[in-house]
């Protein structure tokens, strides 16, 4: 494994680089710690160059555009083009990514990024946003992330999970991702959600998300973080489905 930085619009934004084979961008979800993906990484730098990166730091504002934009500095410092794995608000900047600048882009593969605006039930979602910005401004953090079904246990520290709250949890979740734009590049495009998150917002976002691209949608290995939690059966699944859409 190789570290490394590349300074884009203002930010110096570091990257690991594991194993050989073509590349694979694995762009991280809830606070935007490229550590979240070690395991999944080291298991597949067998068949691929693995990059996993930092997003840019909590006290900056939680732009898709530029996320998407510090996602392509990070495929060219290394190569020209990259498959590309999101995971949760990381699939929200990967379709950014493939929306705006597509030539960075080979494959892509989006697992249980929100898209509760697509979805039929969406005033009912929008509300819940909605409550967990209220409660978070005048209940407490806690409270907020209870509702959001989190606990500040899930990050590094608690002023990450209240810049998460304030920034990156509502800029991902109001977001209409741009599918035609998606669909017109032809990049070939795989959705997903954990076997576990059957029935959840997130699944039922990832099969409007492959309606609307005219895409395969996949079932992988755990939940919401099966990357983590089932991390033995999520990497050859990730493997073999994006083998496929090499073929295309």
């Amino acid at each position: 494994m190789s570290t490394h930085t590349v300074r884009n619009e203002g930010a110096e934004l570091r990257y690991e680089l594991r194993g050989d084979g073509p590349l694979l961008l694995l762009i991280p979800g809830r606070g935007g710690s490229g550590a979240r993906y070690a395991a999944l990484a080291r298991r597949l730098a067998g068949t691929y160059a693995v990059l996993t990166y930092d997003r840019r730091g909590p006290d900056a504002d939680f732009d898709l555009g530029q996320q998407a934009r510090d996602a392509a500095a990070v495929i060219h410092a290394a190569a020209p083009r990259a498959a590309v794995f999101g995971q949760g608000g990381g699939g929200s900047v990967a379709f950014e990514l493939a929306a705006q600048l597509p030539d960075a882009v080979t494959e892509l593969v989006v697992h249980e990024a929100p898209a509760i605006t697509l979805l039929p039930d969406a005033p009912k979602w929008l509300a819940l946003a909605r409550e967990v910005r209220e409660a978070h401004e005048r209940i407490g953090l806690e409270a907020a992330l209870a509702l959001a079904g989190l606990t500040s246990a899930e990050f590094p520290d608690r002023p990450s999970a209240a810049a998460f709250l304030a920034r990156e949890f509502p800029a991902v979740v109001l977001h209409t991702p741009d599918l035609d734009a998606v669909r017109r590049t032809g990049i070939p495009v795989v959705t997903a959600a954990g076997e576990a998150s059957r029935d959840t917002c997130l699944e039922r976002s990832a099969r409007i998300q492959a309606e609307h691209l005219a895409c395969r949608y996949a079932r992988f290995p755990g939940g919401h973080r099966g990357f983590e939690s089932d991390v033995d059966a999520f990497a050859p699944a990730l493997c073999t489905t994006l083998a496929r859409l090499r073929r295309f």
